[in-house]
């Protein structure tokens, strides 16, 4: 068991690359088999190990040990268009008002392994990115500062163990212990500054300086879950998975503009100055809840609804230990969110699955508050899968989502909180998402 989990270590950290696929920040990407169906029914259990990370009721639902490694790609498509950019004097920002590609690819890895102690007990252990986000603009694009490079990722094992009081009924619960890395980055208008302050030779828009936050942090959370059959034909799970925040902490850094404005605020304020700075993250907490019905030997109905916590996520500010500099603050107030999603399993024989399903994600931004930082909109799932049974003990998986989102306005100006220095950008935002994955489950044959 140590080999797999240091194995399963290794294999996360070195292939993950974050990149929001679910709502707000959120990765569902845990399993690439249950990506087939969109996730319906994934809170139900399955097949596999894979499905641990959604119930750790599903711990209970191995014969004697089984192992998952999944790998989903995420090959997004984005782009903006904004029609009015302008500095807080007034004047134009300048740069280019269409970006495009600045969500970025990213590889979601994940590891799941699962024993059998007894009749009654099992134990387990989950390795995933619950959560990940990176969009990276070009440095002088119009809209740059109220954002440059955002990335977020999240790294969660999630030691578990479940309990089967009477046959049928399966308890489970985890320790979610997780590791946060984050980087934001932000261009400063120290043109407008330095103009306001009357400092000569400032040019609004013109003498761009560039601040950076790097950080990291360690924190805790639970997970609980039951799964009952209460029928042969008809399985119901329900899980809970805790909020966590992490604060991210980390050294904040300035690149000051080349004609000394930022230069000249620094020695007169002690603003713009390296230092330590911290930037808090709620990862929300959310119930998920799903069911399998089976309707004949070929044909398995799915079913799933989640609610996400978002409203936990109020803004986002970065707060510097150096009492000269103003916070950072990007608002949000997100509101809560449902997933739900349905789909189908057909099983022609013993050897071959497919699977298909379609969901819908709710965006927790809204047209007030959306930003370029994180320009989260509504998605509609289709996702299609097929396993097959390689031999007695292996079985693989391979699945493909595409994702369907819409155009969304963007409307940011200075008389919002955190917004002052940023100026006015006015336009839209797009994307679309497809999705690959592939999985491997293994069981010893004994």
């Amino acid at each position: 068991m140590r080999r797999f989990q240091f194995a399963a270590l290794i294999f996360i950290v070195s292939g993950t690359s974050p990149a929001a696929l679910a709502a707000g920040y959120g990765l569902k990407e845990e399993s690439a088999d249950a990506m087939g169906a969109a996730y319906a029914g994934s809170a139900a259990g399955g097949p596999d190990a894979s499905y641990l990370a959604y119930n750790p009721a599903a711990l209970g639902q191995v014969q004697d040990f089984d192992v998952s490694v999944s790998g989903i790609g995420i090959l997004p498509g984005s782009r903006g268009n904004y029609t009015t950019a302008l500095t807080s004097a007034g004047t134009p920002t300048g740069g280019g008002a269409n970006p495009s590609g600045y969500v970025s690819d990213a590889l979601v890895p994940a590891f799941v392994a699962r024993y059998r102690l007894n009749d009654q007990w099992a134990i387990g252990l989950s390795i995933n990115a619950p959560d990940g986000l990176r969009t990276d603009y070009p440095r002088t694009w119009a809209g740059r500062y109220y954002a440059e490079k955002t990335e977020l990722l999240t790294i969660d094992m999630t030691p578990t163990v479940s309990y089967q009081p009477i046959p049928g009924l399966i308890l489970g619960a985890g320790v979610q212990i997780e590791f946060a890395k984050g980087t934001l980055t932000s261009a400063i208008d120290t043109g407008t500054i330095g103009a306001g302050a009357g400092i000569p030779g400032s040019i609004p828009g013109a003498q761009d300086s560039f601040a950076s936050l790097s950080g990291n942090n360690w924190t805790e959370g639970y997970t609980i879950g039951a799964i009952e059959s209460f029928s042969p034909g008809l399985t119901i799970g329900i899980a809970y998975h805790s909020a966590m925040q992490q604060d991210l902490s980390g050294r904040e850094t300035f690149r000051l503009d080349r004609s000394g404005i930022g230069a000249t605020i620094r020695a007169l304020t002690g603003a713009f100055t390296d230092t330590h700075g911290t930037a808090p993250v709620v990862m929300p907490d959310n119930v998920n809840v799903g069911a399998r019905v089976r309707f004949s030997d070929e044909w398995t109905g799915l079913a799933e609804v989640d609610w996400i916590n978002w409203s936990r996520f109020h803004n986002l500010t970065v707060t510097s230990t150096n009492p000269a500099q103003p916070p950072d603050i990007t608002d949000a107030r997100w509101r809560n969110t449902l997933f739900g999603s349905v789909g189908a399993e057909y099983r022609p024989n013993d050897t071959w699955l497919f699977r298909g399903g379609v969901a819908f994600d709710d965006s927790p931004s809204n047209d007030i508050q959306r930003e370029p930082r994180i320009p989260d909109t509504s998605r509609l799932w289709l996702a299609m899968g097929v396993r097959y049974s390689w031999n007695d003990s292996t079985d693989i998986s391979v699945s493909a989502a595409h994702l369907f989102t819409p155009s969304e306005s963007v409307a940011q100006d200075p008389t919002k909180l955190g917004n002052a220095a940023r100026g006015v950008l006015i336009g839209s935002t797009a994307a679309y998402v497809d999705t690959v994955g592939l999985q491997v489950s293994w069981r010893p044959g004994w």
